[in-house]
């Protein structure tokens, strides 16, 4: 029986995806974590908050000058419902 494909998960303290290497959350990441979060967007963007904090602190610790607005970005702004839907339904 074949070996399921390993997750999307982020590696730190780069913040790259460990299976793609694309920055994380990856697009494969976030329809994960839509899927996971389904019906729970406010704990999904919680949980998002929490990681984008950590991932800001290991840009600092390695000497890098991380931008805020590019971390919002890439890990919260995505998250947004679509326009002309109820946030809560989706």
């Amino acid at each position: 029986m074949p070996r399921p494909a390993p997750p999307h998960h982020p590696g730190t303290p780069h913040w790259r995806c460990t299976r793609c290497g694309a920055h994380w959350p990856c697009s494969a990441a976030r329809l994960s974590l839509l899927s996971r979060w389904h019906g729970d967007r406010i704990g999904m963007v919680l949980m998002l908050t929490t990681l984008l904090n950590e991932a800001y602190a290991d840009a600092v610790q390695l000497g890098l000058k991380p931008d805020p607005a590019a971390y919002v970005e890439r890990f919260l702004a995505w998250v947004r419902p679509r326009s002309g839907r109820d946030p809560e339904k989706i």
